[in-house]
């Protein structure tokens, strides 16, 4: 028995480093073979879900994260991963329900209020969306998304030199993101066009 969890959490192990490197069918592989090995283990379907998810098979990632959720429903991951699927097929409804499952579950985790402002995004709620961005970025999350995410909620907002300080961060963090670049010319053109107007 020790010798089929040594041989899962190594099939574990290898999904992740194949999920990280965008290796999206080993992973799958990988884990599957680890599923085989411990099929009630939800943060095994789970990460199989990143990895078809990764992989835009959110079909299947969507039922890998239900599998994780049925095993073990204080499994906030996976309600956030699975939000993320429904997002990426426009059904914002149930990504902002699973979001807010999330949320629920563990309100410590940074990125989950990132994702929600995303959602938010998406389904319209700008003001919605740059709360929760800051709420991500008060509590630790730094990364480039969330200053873009949020840059583009107070553009949407008409909030124009808030949305250039994003993007001006958005690009030190990469100064090579064109869409960024892209985003921050726009804005600095509609500040000259409302100055213009003020005038």
């Amino acid at each position: 028995m020790e010798n089929n969890k040594d041989m899962r959490n190594i099939r574990l192990e290898l999904g992740q480093h194949f999920i990280e490197e965008g290796s999206y069918d080993l992973a799958v592989n990988a884990l599957t073979k680890a599923i085989a090995i411990d099929p009630h283990n939800a943060q095994l379907f789970d990460f199989r879900g990143i990895a078809f998810g990764s992989n835009r098979e959110y079909d299947e990632a969507i039922a890998d994260f239900n599998m994780a959720i049925e095993i073990d429903s204080q499994l906030a991951g996976a309600y956030n991963n699975r939000a993320l699927s429904y997002w990426a097929l426009d059904m914002i409804e149930e990504a902002l329900n699973d979001i807010n499952k999330a949320i629920e579950l563990d309100s410590d985790v940074a990125v989950f209020f990132a994702n929600r402002g995303l959602i938010q995004y998406a389904k319209g709620d700008f003001q919605e969306a740059v709360l929760d961005y800051n709420v991500a970025m008060l509590s630790g999350f730094t990364g480039i998304d969330a200053h873009i995410g949020r840059g583009e909620a107070y553009a949407e907002l008409g909030a124009y030199e808030k949305a250039l300080v994003d993007f001006d961060q958005a690009l030190t963090l990469n100064p090579n993101d064109l869409v960024v670049f892209a985003n921050r010319t726009l804005v600095i053109s509609l500040i000259e066009k409302q100055k213009q107007s003020d005038k």
